[in-house]
């Protein structure tokens, strides 16, 4: 140590232990300077990522939300105006019902096709706008539609409301080809009757949230007016696998054509009606079922008329069994019947619960909602009994129910 060194010992005293602490000191400052860029790294990936993973989240809620409605408010609104012109005046609920029906169904249509890969060109597209805008410049000439027009113009209605429904209506075109490819011996209006019903069975099975939550939002009343229908009881007594079709006898029980051949059959039941196989349900000749429909159509050719009709609905059921009566006091049944006033014969959904023959003439018989009675007489027509009349003829005929 020289004397500079040992005069400034003297003054400020032995300083190596201090020296030793602050060189330690200053080594665990620079470790720890050393660590915090890692931490601060760590720190900064993490919250990229928390980041990065709320906004794909965001995204993705966003893209969710947007693939599940498949619904419109202003496409609801084109809807909406079109019914209140081809309706007249009805009240507003019956309005807004009757819009979002035909709205649905073309929604159902579009996403129905898509299941089954149906697809449009570019050429069919724009065939589908032409048409769909010559028909606007058309219906701007007839007095009730013009209304539409007033406010936007034709252009600027068909752009905002039009526009955005062509690929639906596409679609639309493509599945009714498919359909009449599908069921070659039905008419087009009833085969389109048949694609659209399908079409909303799928739509109902898939996407039934989407429509509830969309009919909410705008104040709509649950109300699907297609699945409801009329519920028929007979035979299948044809099925044709080419045609998808399958011929339907109601009223009637398997045994009630064991000795009839198939011209026999066609001759005593010319009402006999065609509906289409569902795809997802095996029929076979003399089945005995249950349907419901919605609608029929009747084909007359070459003075041939052959009845078609769209199915909701079919199950398999046990036959009813008409239980023949054995008539006791005959002549109070012919003084019932003489004080009754027959009505022209109508088509009844169901064979009859009970049959008797009187003076020669077979009498069948239907139990009815409240335990009132159907009496069909064979030649004179068909009666509704009050219920005060039924219990009479229940009395004579010895039916206990």
């Amino acid at each position: 140590m020289n004397e500079w060194q040992k005069e400034m010992v003297k003054v400020a005293g032995d300083i190596s232990e201090s020296k030793e602490r602050v060189k330690k000191r200053v080594l665990q400052q620079q470790n720890v300077k050393a660590k915090k860029p890692i931490r601060f790294a760590l720190l900064t990936a993490i919250v990229t990522f928390c980041l990065v993973g709320f906004i794909m989240v965001q995204l993705l809620n966003k893209e969710t939300k947007q693939s599940a409605n498949k619904f419109n408010d202003t496409l609801l609104t084109h809807f909406e105006k079109i019914t209140r012109i081809n309706w007249g005046k009805q009240d507003e609920e019956f309005y807004s019902k009757e819009a979002f029906e035909r709205y649905k169904k073309v929604v159902a249509i579009y996403y129905y096709a898509k299941s089954l890969d149906i697809q449009y060109s570019e050429a069919e597209l724009k065939a589908v706008r032409n048409e769909h805008y010559d028909e606007l410049v058309t219906l701007q000439q007839v007095p009730e539609y013009a209304e539409l027009f007033k406010e936007e113009g034709v252009d600027k209605y068909f752009k905002k409301y039009l526009e955005p429904l062509l690929p639906m209506y596409a679609t639309r075109k493509k599945l009714e080809t498919f359909y009449l490819e599908k069921y070659p011996t039905f008419p087009k209006g009833i085969v389109q009757q048949i694609a659209a019903q399908d079409a909303l069975r799928y739509f109902d099975k898939h996407f039934a949230e989407q429509a509830k939550t969309f009919q909410e939002q705008n104040g709509i009343k649950n109300y699907n007016s297609s699945s409801h229908g009329t519920i028929y009881m007979g035979t299948v007594i044809k099925v044709e696998v080419e045609s998808n079709a399958f011929l339907f006898v109601k009223g009637v029980v398997p045994k009630d054509l064991e000795n009839l051949s198939q011209e026999q059959i066609m001759k005593k039941y010319p009402k006999a009606t065609w509906y289409p196989v569902m795809d997802d349900f095996f029929l076979k000749q003399g089945d005995y079922v249950c349907l419901e429909s919605n609608s029929s159509q009747s084909i007359d050719e070459n003075g041939i008329v052959t009845h078609y009709g769209v199915l909701n609905n079919v199950e398999i059921s046990e036959p009813t069994v008409t239980t023949k009566l054995n008539i006791q006091n005959e002549q109070e049944a012919i003084q019932f019947f003489r004080q009754t006033v027959w009505q022209p014969a109508e088509d009844m959904e169901s064979p009859p619960d009970y049959s008797f023959m009187l003076e020669g003439v077979r009498v069948d018989v239907w139990l009815s909602y409240g335990q009132s009675l159907y009496v069909y007489k064979e030649g004179y027509g068909i009666v509704h009994l009050s219920q005060k009349r039924s219990e009479e003829l229940k009395a004579i005929l010895g039916i206990e129910k």
